[in-house]
C-alpha cells in the first residue's frame, strides 16, 4: 500500500487557512482532487462562524467533483504541544452538519471513535 499511496500522490502543498490567500501566490495550481484535512480545521477554526470561513477557504481549492477527507474531533477545548494549551473548536455533530450544509457539503460517510486517550 506504500509504493501505490507514493505513487499516486503528486505532491504535498503548503497551505494556511488562516489566511485569505490559503496557498502561496507564487504556486500556480489548478483544483485538487482530494483534500485530505487531519486535525486542521478545528484547530485554526475555533468557533462555527470561523469553521464556516475554513471550509469556504478549502472549497476554493477543490475540484467541483473533488472530495474532502476531513478528521477531527467533537467536544474538545484545547489540545496539547508539550506543556502549552492552544485552543481548539469545541462543537457538536449537529453544528457541524449545519455548517457543511451552509458550504453546501454533503457527508458521504461518518465515523465516530471513542476517545481512547488525552492526547492527539
Amino acid at each position: 500500500i506504500a509504493d501505490r499511496v507514493r505513487s499516486s500522490v503528486a505532491d504535498v502543498i503548503p497551505c494556511d487557512l488562516s489566511k485569505d490567500a490559503v496557498i502561496p501566490a507564487e504556486l500556480t495550481l489548478k483544483p485538487f482532487d482530494v483534500m485530505i484535512c487531519s486535525l486542521v480545521w478545528d484547530v485554526v477554526a475555533v468557533n462555527a462562524a470561523q469553521l464556516e470561513v475554513v471550509i469556504r477557504r478549502c472549497l476554493a481549492w477543490l475540484s467541483p467533483k473533488g472530495v474532502l477527507v476531513v478528521q477531527g474531533s467533537l467536544h474538545e477545548e484545547w489540545y496539547t504541544v508539550g506543556s502549552a494549551l492552544f485552543p481548539v473548536l469545541n462543537i457538536d455533530k449537529e453544528t457541524l452538519f449545519s455548517v457543511f450544509d451552509k458550504c453546501g457539503l454533503k457527508v458521504e460517510k461518518w465515523e465516530t471513535r471513542t476517545k481512547c486517550s488525552t492526547h492527539y
